[in-house]
């Protein structure tokens, strides 16, 4: 969301308060008037949401909008999203002539805003004519509950998220390539996840670095690379169908959140120097101890995921490289990469990293 502290002369007479919005959406139907209610984010105003007020308001003697707050809006749309604060949204909604009323409503769902401002009708887009899922159908029995009645526009139907997929894919903005390692980075746990067998209940998603990536996908192109030394397998706590499995799992995952990892590299083997250095506490697999390997902060693993995606690094802007350990700035340094070093930060001290 954009650091934007709406001054005095955003306000409008338009923008009321929830309760107010009761008393006086009773006060209007009390006095014959229909009321309509539309409810959304409506984030970056565009002519979908202009042409939508305009047929609402076609519907109805008085239209109030109600605004989904700021934390709502970016639980449901991720990292980055609303563009802008609630109160700027609020005021860009009350400066259309269509648009009557409208107020700020801290609430997940529609559902307590429909029983408590009681409108005289819930209007939505054409989009939403026959769907059948929770969200809307448990809309229609809070329309009905109080007495209200479902109506759609028939306008076409543009969308904030794809407008910024457009220019974020399809404009010039600056395409990255991160470079991420997973464990103790994108994942908390660093102590060899895999040996045991309930490894999916121990699992941690790095939930400010997630929330970080996403907020990097959407304000840039990128290109995202898990590389990941596994000497795990060399040391026989698990094998590499354990490694892609939990690289599968974690894929899904992520996927589910709306971030997805372009390529996942792992290494699974560790130099002779080091086995004969351990040799006294530690056991290796013969097959996994080599004269020379791939395992960071050689960068031959980046290269491997580069060849495969058909990429180059002169593709790129810019490098960024996420980690929490010595190998990962060593990386870093080899791709001539900024090295974000993640080891106890949130979300909003990564974002002060690289903005």
């Amino acid at each position: 969301m954009l650091p934007l502290t709406p001054p005095a002369e955003f306000h409008s007479a338009k923008i009321i308060t929830f309760s107010a919005a009761g008393q006086r959406l009773r006060e209007l139907k009390a006095a014959g008037k229909t009321v309509g209610l539309c409810h959304g984010g409506f984030d970056l105003l565009h002519p979908g949401h202009l042409q939508h007020f305009e047929s609402a308001k076609k519907l109805c003697d008085v239209l109030i909008v109600s605004i989904t707050s700021d934390r709502f809006v970016s639980s449901r749309k991720g990292a980055g999203r609303p563009v802008f604060p609630e109160q700027l949204r609020a005021y860009s909604v009350a400066s259309l002539s269509s648009v009557d009323y409208v107020v700020i409503t801290d609430f997940e769902k529609a559902i307590p805003i429909i029983e408590t401002l009681q409108p005289s009708y819930y209007i939505k887009g054409p989009d939403f004519v026959g769907k059948m899922t929770p969200g809307i159908t448990a809309e229609r029995e809070a329309i009905a509950r109080v007495g209200g009645e479902m109506k759609y526009t028939t306008d076409i139907k543009l969308s904030t998220t794809e407008i910024i997929e457009y220019i974020k894919n399809e404009l010039d903005v600056p395409h990255l390539l991160l470079v991420i390692d997973r464990d103790g980075t994108l994942i908390m746990n660093d102590d060899f996840l895999g040996r045991n067998k309930d490894w999916k209940e121990e699992l941690r998603l790095n939930e400010a670095v997630v929330s970080y990536l996403s907020y990097l996908q959407t304000k840039y192109k990128t290109t995202k690379i898990v590389v990941t030394n596994q000497a795990g397998v060399a040391r026989g706590y698990f094998d590499c169908q354990r490694v892609e499995e939990i690289n599968r799992y974690i894929d899904v995952v992520l996927r589910g959140k709306g971030l997805m990892i372009h390529n996942w590299q792992y290494c699974p083997e560790v130099e002779v120097s080091y086995a004969e250095l351990k040799r006294h506490e530690l056991t290796f697999v013969p097959g996994f101890v080599k004269e020379k390997t791939k395992r960071k902060p050689s960068s031959e693993m980046v290269y491997d995921a580069l060849q495969q995606l058909q990429k180059k690094q002169e593709d790129f802007a810019e490098i960024l490289m996420l980690g929490d350990r010595k190998e990962d700035r060593g990386l870093a340094d080899n791709l001539r990469a900024k090295f974000i070093d993640v080891k106890g930060k949130g979300y909003g001290e990564l974002r002060k990293d690289f903005s």
